[in-house]
């Protein structure tokens, strides 16, 4: 009797290694700066800022994926037509400087790849497409003031971002990660393109 549950003990014992060891899936929370611009005339370069949660997939040591869901704010101002304000456009010099404000939700799909690492160190390279949709958006002008779009209420609200990155991964212990890196983001779809530099922090962590 004591044989079969000192083998059944071992039994257990290698399950729950093994258990351990396949650990594929992740969790995390991260926040990001952006440093934005908008792609049009006298544009001007803005910070924002924003954050969210992931969940990541991870099979193979030098590739894993992640899904999530983003908040991003992003500001920029270029001369542009007032057409939000409902005013008579009559010449192509109808245009002023508007300053935008963009609250976007997004999910993003990005796929990190670790082509060199030295102990609990990695080089990070990332790959990111994200869907977004405008949650909010806020315009300013001097000469005709405020005004405030939500959602649905904008011409366009979805936009399209793809991006590209290189940073860092520091395993702080087993099964959890500290992963920081720069990338530089573009709209490919939407009313308003921005192009943005980012500076991601997150904190991901193994689940069974």
């Amino acid at each position: 009797m004591r044989i079969r549950l000192l083998m059944l003990g071992f039994v257990l014992l290698g399950l729950s290694g093994k258990a351990a060891a396949q650990i594929n899936l992740y969790v995390g929370g991260g926040f990001h700066g952006n440093y934005s611009w908008l792609r049009g005339d006298e544009h001007t370069f803005e910070p924002g800022f924003g954050g969210g949660l992931s969940f990541i997939y991870w099979e193979y040591e030098y590739w894993f994926v992640k899904a999530g869901i983003d908040y991003m704010k992003k500001s920029s101002s270029m001369l542009d037509y007032p057409e939000e304000y409902e005013v008579p456009i009559e010449s192509p010099d109808d245009k002023v400087q508007i300053s935008y404000t963009e609250h976007l939700i997004g999910i993003p799909l990005t796929v990190y790849f670790r082509p060199l690492e030295s102990g609990n160190n990695a080089l990070l390279v990332t790959g990111t497409m994200e869907m977004m949709a405008v949650a909010k958006l806020q315009e300013h002008t001097e000469e005709y003031g405020d005004v405030v779009l939500k959602g649905g209420d904008a011409k366009t609200w979805t936009k399209t971002n793809i991006g590209i990155g290189a940073g860092y991964q520091r395993m702080l212990q087993k099964h959890m990660y500290l992963n920081a890196y720069p990338s530089f983001q573009v709209d490919i779809r939407g009313a308003r393109a921005y192009n943005s530099i980012l500076f991601t922090v997150e904190l991901i962590f193994g689940v069974y």
